[in-house]
């Protein structure tokens, strides 16, 4: 691999894209910057970090106009607002901390005008990089105060003037630059960029050379590679769609070339990819919101979702090898050996390293991330095969830059609906509606919570997905009993499995589209893969062991059965364990699954005792079963 040089570099940087590359990386270089040195005061960090991403958003639409006129000069226009609308606070930045009082002192005309251009600007940019499914809630959301006088029950609300939301929403760290916006410009932004500088250098080829090399000649070898590869790829990204993109491009061809049919292999990288954003380390970037909203240390939450993040994989491992078996699809040779993996790309290892034991040895997220980033930038201009030289260096700055545009608007719109929730107080009324409806019985408000959740994501990215929750369902669980820490994950990983739940399982539909295969039965199908996930965030509330939380007896016992449990799950998924199941066999198996789940000793027994009883009997009539058949592109659903 050779580095990047000035003259390549600046033959791909001319006019608009040059200077979109000098707002990239000096976003970059500020964030490195705050993350190593010390974040600025609340408020400026956030602004600056919002200024640079609507800028930024706004000139990549302006090099995309070409010819259009019109659009060059609305997108140059939008670039002129997005730096007075930041420009104004950052001058009048000791006035509006010191002097000002929120919500008493008057806006001024001015004030009011860029608060409202402000949210705007907001709107609009993550229309553009987010859909219109975010912008479409939020829109509704900062409506809500201006008819919910007229609502009845819960909804109603005391009047609340449109001075008073342009005031909570931009003048203070509430409503667009509140906690939500903090995270990314603390916290998030750096993994982004350290994501960004591991993939430019080799790190994708390290991460599928080595997965290649461990389980590519095993049965059904791609479809486990793909599962391996993306489940790394997917905690650094932290976005299941990109994912698909980036690494199912080439594990969905081989899986369909070794004889998984289509709709199988779309459905496996979905979920593969999808799972990311539940796998320690990184977690992607709704793991430090989580931790922010919650007051739970990035640690801790990283020790909670360790084991159901294994329960998740060990069942999508487990199904993959089984239909293999079932179709007896054999491995694959791998591009490189584990040693000349190593030799080539094992020092990328190194920032890796560096952030899981400054993470260990209790640095903050954001200390940790910027060691991880310096040592990357060092690690890759060890070998000829990663060095990037500082123009490459400046090309990996400017992919991250955009990868935090996405995080940064989510965000930014995220708070416009919590300023409207915390404003109105909303959230409190939500709560107590939740609770009612829920009748006092905690499965009904769960199933509630999760149907809300799924739905939520359907429509946006996890994060703003689940700081909604954050501020309206996740209260009414605490005050069922639930502790706060099992409430929070909980919403966590539904935000999460929206991505791969029908019917609008955007992930998957994605892997699909690669996959040339049925949209509908690639979603239905990785929600079937992905059911254990499905199932574990209902037993932790029953049992927090499932989240290591306990004494060391029933973590062991609940470890064991739990593995058991999505291994079962998967035999009653792929309805075969050394023969075919029969319909009743697949009903015994998925009862003992979740039974086996279950964080409980009497139910675990039970489990234990019917999964027995079908391996027993599995093995007796093993040899009546017909041979395995090796037919490609045949569907099992």
């Amino acid at each position: 691999m050779a580095a990047l040089t000035k003259k390549e570099y600046f033959e791909n940087h001319r006019g608009v894209s040059l200077i979109i590359a000098s707002v990239a990386v000096a976003l970059v270089l500020f964030q490195l910057y705050t993350g190593l040195f010390g974040s600025l005061d609340s408020f400026m960090q956030r602004t600056i970090h919002l200024g640079f991403g609507l800028v930024l958003l706004f000139l990549t639409s302006l090099q995309k106009s070409k010819n259009n006129v019109v659009s060059k000069w609305l997108n140059s226009g939008l670039v002129l607002a997005s730096i007075a609308v930041i420009v104004y606070p950052l001058l009048r930045y000791n006035w509006i901390i010191s002097e000002r009082f929120a919500l008493i002192s008057p806006l001024s005309s001015t004030e009011a005008i860029l608060a409202l251009l402000c949210i705007l600007l907001v709107l609009e940019a993550t229309r553009r990089i987010a859909g219109t499914g975010l912008v479409a809630v939020a829109a509704a959301f900062l409506l809500y105060p201006f008819v919910a006088p007229y609502l009845p029950g819960a909804l109603k609300s005391s009047p609340i003037t449109w001075q008073e939301i342009l005031d909570f929403q931009y003048l203070g760290t509430s409503g667009i630059f509140g906690t939500a916006i903090g995270v990314s410009a603390t916290d998030i932004a750096l993994y982004i960029v350290f994501g960004a500088v591991l993939v430019k250098c080799g790190g994708d080829k390290l991460i599928n050379n080595l997965a290649g090399a461990l389980t590519g000649r095993s049965r059904g070898g791609p479809a486990k590679v793909a599962v391996v590869a993306s489940s790394l790829m997917g905690t650094i990204s932290g976005s299941g769609t990109s994912n698909v993109a980036t690494v199912g491009v080439v594990t969905i061809p081989m899986m369909k070339k070794c004889g998984y049919d289509k709709e199988f292999a779309g459905a496996v990288e979905a979920v593969a990819s999808t799972g990311g954003q539940i796998l320690p380390p990184i977690m992607g970037a709704a793991a430090f919101v989580v931790s922010a909203f919650s007051g739970i240390p990035y640690i801790t939450i990283i020790k909670y979702a360790i084991f159901p993040a294994i329960l998740y994989y060990v069942g999508l491992y487990v199904a993959v090898h089984l239909r293999a078996l079932r179709l007896d699809l054999k491995g694959m040779d791998a591009e490189a050996t584990i040693k000349e993996t190593l030799r080539d790309y094992g020092h990328m290892l190194i920032p890796v390293f560096a952030l899981i034991l400054t993470l260990t040895i209790g640095f903050t997220p954001r200390l940790a991330a910027g060691v991880s980033v310096v040592t990357a930038i060092i690690a890759c201009e060890l070998r000829s095969t990663t060095r990037l030289g500082i123009w490459g260096i400046f090309d990996a700055f400017e992919d991250g830059a955009k990868g935090m545009l996405m995080v940064i608007l989510a965000t930014a719109t995220a708070g416009l609906i919590v300023g409207v929730v915390d404003l109105s107080a909303l959230g409190q009324r939500l709560g107590a509606a939740f609770v009612f409806l829920g009748a006092g019985h905690l499965w009904l408000t769960l199933i509630m919570a999760m149907l809300l959740a799924i739905l939520l994501g359907m429509g946006m990215p996890t994060t703003p997905a689940y700081i909604i929750q954050a501020a309206t369902v996740i209260p009414a669980l605490i005050h069922l009993g639930i502790p706060a820490f099992v409430a929070h994950m909980f919403a966590f990983y539904f935000s999460c499995l929206s991505l791969i739940t029908p019917p609008v399982a955007i992930t998957a539909y994605a892997a699909s589209t690669i996959a040339q295969s049925d949209m509908w039965k690639t979603g239905w199908l990785a929600f079937r893969l992905g059911l254990p996930a499905y199932i574990v965030p209902f037993m932790f509330v029953y049992g927090p062991s499932l989240l290591l939380v306990g004494s060391v007896a029933e973590i062991a016992l609940t470890v064991t059965t739990a593995l058991l449990g999505v291994c079962l799950l998967a035999v009653a998924g792929e309805g075969y364990l050394w023969r075919p199941l029969n319909n009743i066999e697949k009903l015994l198996s998925f009862v003992a699954a979740v039974l086996l789940i279950a964080p409980s000793l009497w139910t675990s027994l039970l489990g234990l005792v019917l999964g027995v009883f079908l391996v027993i009997t599995n093995i007796k009539t093993k040899k009546l079963a017909p041979a395995p058949c090796n037919v490609k592109n045949q569907e099992m659903l």
